[in-house]
């Protein structure tokens, strides 16, 4: 977090209707019985970091505001921190004007990612219309937990990936430098862009693409915006995988169990979407079939699992330098959360508009871009921390429109 920021998610969410202060504070208080670790704040030790429960009024995570500026209040929520070592990990205020509602819904990636961040919001949203999670809520939130559907015949094949995990930087090193850099700011504060890509659109799209994955086309659209600002040689974008596909059974899990991983697209491959799209989707399979995502936290337990984790804060940089600056300084870095149609349907006909803000960060020498599907839409959300300029999310907009040759909204 000193080295990239406080990386809190923001879910915003505006409903036709509104909720009494008792309400939003008994689905806060089962949300947090539900997921612990929400009500807890990060203690760094000697040996074991640990979880600690906050002792605090409840109150101070929940803030209620009524007859507001709804704009000027949403901004000043979404640039405000939260104290990990001090405040719980989740934040919700809510922002009432007339008849209308918005919830904001904050958390620190300290404690989820971003499924993690979905699966709070399900519970939440499921307790504060009276009703109860669609599917189990598993407290506990160990990696073992969450891969219990493999059997231990996957693992040597995840072992064997180990290797090929740590052999990543290296074939990083050979992808194109980015020559043309995103506008940068000085004292400057973040910055954040949606596009929207119509479900007409985004069909025709995947038409093109011979039917393609939607993370396959993401990947490929961010491969074709990486290479504009490159030269020569293949390009690397970083994307990232939610390891709950290897549980034993749906269940709403609020973990840090995503892993990071990379595909390399050669440059002959960027020549056209269609092209671009086989070449990821080549990639990406391999990703699946060899366990990658799996063989890439067992590196980081083989490498720190041991440490006391006062060595293992230490080695944050130099570890930092290889699996963050190498592929952020050639490519770029793109998470997709998926389709949330179902986690957000207890609200029903009064969810009239959500949007991501975040995952908020400094020091990144590119935006962030977040997508997710809802009624049929593909959405786009780009977060520029406070080193880059408001060009730089006007620069990429204009390049993933240029990769995708559709045109869209954007706000």
């Amino acid at each position: 977090m000193p080295l990239y920021g406080d990386l809190i998610m923001h879910v915003v969410l505006d409903l036709r209707r509104g909720f009494t202060p008792e309400q939003l504070t008994q689905a806060l208080i089962r949300t947090i019985e539900c997921f612990p670790v929400l009500g807890c704040r990060y203690e760094a030790r000697l040996r074991r970091d640990s979880w600690v429960p906050v002792i605090s009024p409840i109150s101070d995570a929940l803030i209620i505001e009524g007859q507001v500026d709804l704009e000027r209040r949403t901004e000043f929520w979404l640039r405000q921190p939260i104290a990990p070592s001090t405040q719980r990990q989740i934040r919700i205020v809510a922002l009432e004007q007339e008849s209308q509602l918005r919830l904001l819904v904050s958390v620190l990636h300290l404690a989820v990612d971003g499924a993690g961040l979905a699966a709070v919001g399900h519970v939440f949203g499921a307790y504060l219309n009276g009703g109860e999670p669609s599917l189990p809520v598993e407290s506990r939130r160990d990696f073992w937990r969450t891969v219990d559907g493999l059997r231990w015949f996957h693992w040597p094949l995840a072992l064997r990936s180990v290797v090929q995990s740590a052999l990543l930087p290296l074939r990083q090193q050979s992808a194109a430098p980015r020559e043309k850099a995103y506008p940068v700011a000085l004292r400057g504060e973040a910055n954040w862009r949606t596009i929207v890509i119509s479900d007409s659109q985004l069909a025709e799209l995947r038409q093109r693409c011979d039917g393609a994955t939607i993370n396959d086309l993401l990947v490929a659209v961010m491969a074709r915006v990486a290479a504009v600002r490159s030269s020569s040689g293949p390009v690397v974008v970083t994307y990232t995988m939610d390891l709950r596909r290897y549980g034993a059974g749906p269940r709403l899990i609020a973990a840090n169990v995503s892993a990071v991983l990379a595909a390399l697209v050669p440059r002959h491959a960027l020549n056209s979407l269609p092209s671009t799209v086989r070449a990821v989707a080549a990639q990406t399979a391999v990703h699946r079939r060899t366990l990658a995502g799996p063989a890439l936290v067992l590196l980081i337990k083989l490498l720190c699992g041991a440490l006391p984790h006062t060595l293992v804060r230490q080695l944050a940089r130099p570890l930092a330098r290889a699996a963050v600056d190498l592929p952020l300084s050639r490519g770029v870095l793109i998470t997709n959360v998926g389709r949330i149609d179902d986690g957000l349907a207890m609200f029903g006909d009064d969810l009239v508009g959500i949007r991501i803000v975040g995952p908020t960060t400094k020091n990144f020498p590119v935006p962030l871009v977040v997508a997710f599907g809802f009624r049929g839409e593909l959405q786009l959300q780009l977060y520029a921390g406070p080193q880059l300029a408001a060009d730089s999310l006007d620069e990429l907009a204009a390049e993933i429109l240029q990769s995708l040759s559709v045109e869209s909204v954007t706000a």
